[in-house]
């Protein structure tokens, strides 16, 4: 059965009706190099680390995260100021539009706070970030060991 052109414009304007919420409502950051370092099983803190890209014509502002694996997660930055490394925690972490940010040992990274199990290296957690649209975006982050050239510590 061959539906008319009249029939069928309708409901061909419909149906990209329907899909357009789906297309818009999703976050156009590319995530890559996603990691959580591996801790001691004492450890009550631990990091992570990933690539944001955003190739969209507007900012992202990430404005959290969380992971069930952890009572909390926060953004920190690690930075010199008066001759002495400091961290803080910060409120919001701009992605550019056509750029990306790193969250890399020693700079922008998220800290983990009080895990719920031991992590070992082969272990997969998923960090949801906040994004300021009302938008979330899981990220599953691998457990690895730390290389010799990581500095940062806690």
């Amino acid at each position: 059965m061959l539906l008319s052109r009249p029939v069928l414009q309708p409901l061909v304007a419909l149906l990209a009706l329907c899909l357009l919420p789906v297309v818009q409502a999703a976050p156009p950051l590319q995530v890559s190099d996603a990691w959580v370092a591996e801790a001691p099983p004492v450890a009550t803190v631990q990091a992570g680390y990933l690539t944001l890209e955003n190739p969209g014509p507007q900012d992202i502002t990430i404005t959290g995260a969380s992971c069930p694996d952890f009572d909390s997660v926060e953004i920190h930055e690690m930075r010199m100021a008066n001759g002495m490394m400091e961290m803080n925690q910060i409120e919001k972490l701009v992605v550019p539009a056509g750029g990306q940010v790193q969250l890399a040992p020693g700079g922008f990274h998220l800290m983990l706070f009080k895990p719920q199990r031991v992590l070992k290296a082969g272990d997969t957690v998923t960090v949801t970030l906040q994004l300021e649209s009302g938008a979330s975006l899981p990220v599953p982050m691998p457990v690895k060991k730390r290389s010799a050239n990581d500095t940062h510590h806690h």
